[in-house]
């Protein structure tokens, strides 16, 4: 493979296939050695392996891009619709026809040689408005055929999205066996001229393309099909440009009348219009194929830039060609009414970017809102919301792209999670004093584990009223001296007894009581001492858990 396209180009190849097709393959080991005459094989042995890839159903992160865009309104009709897919060999990765049942094409006199390599195992259908049916977690053996799905090798258990069409629409419609080799591709671009990087990012993309151009004013849907083993609805030959179709309706033990239908121009576009196959199934109007991709886009619009552009009016400014169409000041401007937030209807100026001499930069950005960007210009005397209208154009622009969504979210959602962890830290900081400073952006647990630790294995420190006596002896209700005035008593004495005569209660100093002598340990008694170690690493696991309960993570 060469390094890659030149800026500004790109190259295209045919197909490229891979080394294997996705399937189930079996290999066997052998090995022929001799060492001094004697044979020293090893044991012959047969090994199994897969090679698999999308089948059923498609991952979207395997789609690169698609045009007409998802979900896009505009003027396609003169555009063919494709998808391109970030992986190079996959439209032949499986065989559309290992059996070969849908023959050699046949050559006619005067017709260009057939193309080379095989045809892809997916289609790029072009539906319009109630022309088809999207049915989503079907069983496969509801979606194919039986004889189909034998072919398949009868999968249990798959489910699939499926569209579901008429056969004289899908027949018009179908590429045949060589239309669908040209129909797909393989195209290297050089990455630096991608604006954002879309697949792998290697440059490298598979193309699906469609045989049928959309009509003008019509909705569409473009669906990336599996045809694998489908030779009950390709034709090895392109059919005639237009013929009549005929179909049988289903009428139970009896022979039913003969109808004819035409599939009108409306539903083919010109130039892109099939002829529609003898139908094999007829007593089955409806044919359902495995969906694997699928978007949806709308033609709108009178047609595309270069239309637009070849009708612009070239006449001076202020000429007004068509009568009612607005007149353009000689600054490029025209006035349009505009609703104020107060429902108040105001004339103001708009001009597009579009003039035919130098503007000046505006140089105030940049605006956080469109009413910023209002200002009285002094060309016109009036308002002018040029400004307005392309900051709000940009924003429109902005939020229609999925990406920037994801990353404006994602950005929101690590500034609330920082917000909390530091209202959080601050709490416990408050509470618990921490051996180190906590930082929003690193791990807090440990941290905060370490000082709860700390602080429960060194205490308060020594008490200097262990037992509460000189607190007690504090209080007025207990001081002799303040009962015998407020009682009107005649001595201290009594009111010493009537407080009970204890002197540790009137205030008196006590000496402590004599502790309970204990032998001092060392480390080893501490060590051996199993039962206390375990009741202490028990409260230091409560301790972190609570700790890490109370900041809202997990030990």
């Amino acid at each position: 493979m060469s390094d890659g396209p030149p800026q500004g180009q790109m190259y295209l190849y045919d197909n490229i296939t891979p080394p294997l097709l996705d399937g189930s393959y079996r290999f066997n080991v052998s090995t022929d050695t001799t060492i001094d005459g004697a044979d020293q094989n090893l044991p012959e042995a047969t090994n199994y392996f897969n090679i698999e890839g999308p089948r059923f159903t498609l991952t979207p992160s395997l789609v690169a891009g698609v045009f007409p865009p998802r979900n896009g309104h505009g003027s396609f009709q003169d555009n063919i619709p494709h998808i391109a897919l970030s992986r190079r060999t996959l439209p032949w990765e499986r065989a559309l026809d290992p059996g070969g049942l849908l023959g050699v094409p046949t050559l006619k006199a005067g017709d260009p040689p057939r193309p080379v390599g095989p045809a892809p195992w997916v289609g790029l259908l072009l539906f319009e408005e109630n022309e088809y049916t999207i049915l989503q977690n079907q069983k496969l053996e509801d979606v194919v055929p039986p004889d189909v799905y034998k072919r398949l090798g009868s999968p249990a258990n798959i489910n699939c999205d499926a569209v579901q069409t008429t056969w004289p629409i899908l027949s018009a419609i179908m590429p045949s066996l060589d239309e669908l080799t040209v129909l797909s591709h393989v195209r290297q671009v050089n990455k630096a001229d991608k604006e954002l990087s879309a697949g792998s990012g290697d440059g490298w993309f598979s193309v699906v393309m469609s045989n049928r151009a959309p009509e003008a004013n019509a909705k569409c849907c473009a669906c990336l099909v599996s045809l694998e083993e489908r030779s009950d609805l390709i034709s090895k030959d392109p059919p005639p440009d237009y013929v009549p179709i005929r179909f049988i309706e289903a009428a139970p033990h009896a022979a039913a009348p003969a109808a004819v239908a035409r599939l009108g121009p409306g539903n083919i576009s010109p130039g892109f219009g099939r002829g529609i196959h003898a139908n094999p199934f007829p007593f089955q109007l409806t044919v359902s194929l495995v969906l694997l991709y699928s978007w949806k886009f709308e033609c709108i619009g009178p047609g595309s830039f270069r239309d637009l552009m070849q009708g612009l009016d070239v006449s001076f400014f202020g000429t007004v060609a068509n009568p009612g169409h607005p007149p353009i000041a000689d600054t490029g401007h025209i006035q349009i009414s505009l609703g104020d937030r107060a429902g108040v209807e105001e004339a103001a100026m708009y001009r597009s970017p579009l003039v035919p001499f130098q503007l000046t930069r505006d140089p105030l950005g940049p605006y956080h809102n469109a009413d910023q960007c209002r200002r009285v210009t002094p060309e016109t005397g009036a308002e002018d919301v040029t400004y307005s209208c392309a900051f709000e154009v940009g924003r429109l622009l902005a939020a229609a792209d999925a990406r920037l969504a994801m990353e404006l979210m994602r950005w929101r959602r690590e500034g609330y999670r920082q917000s909390a962890r530091a209202d959080a830290f601050s709490a416990v900081s408050a509470t618990l004093p921490l051996v180190q400073p906590l930082d929003v952006h690193t791990p807090s647990i440990p941290v905060v584990a370490t000082s709860a630790t700390s602080s429960m294995l060194s205490g308060r420190g020594p008490a200097a009223d262990r037992f509460g006596v000189n607190f007690i002896g504090k209080v007025i209700g207990l001081q002799p001296a303040a009962v015998q005035d407020a009682w009107q008593l005649s001595s201290p004495q009594e009111a010493i007894d009537l407080l009970g005569g204890d002197a540790g209660t009137l205030g008196a100093n006590v000496a402590a009581p004599a502790a309970t002598p204990r032998p001092a340990s060392n480390i080893d008694a501490v060590a051996a001492d199993a039962a206390s170690l375990n009741h202490l690493s028990a409260a230091r696991d409560r301790v972190i858990a609570n700790t890490a309960q109370k900041l809202g993570g997990t030990p």
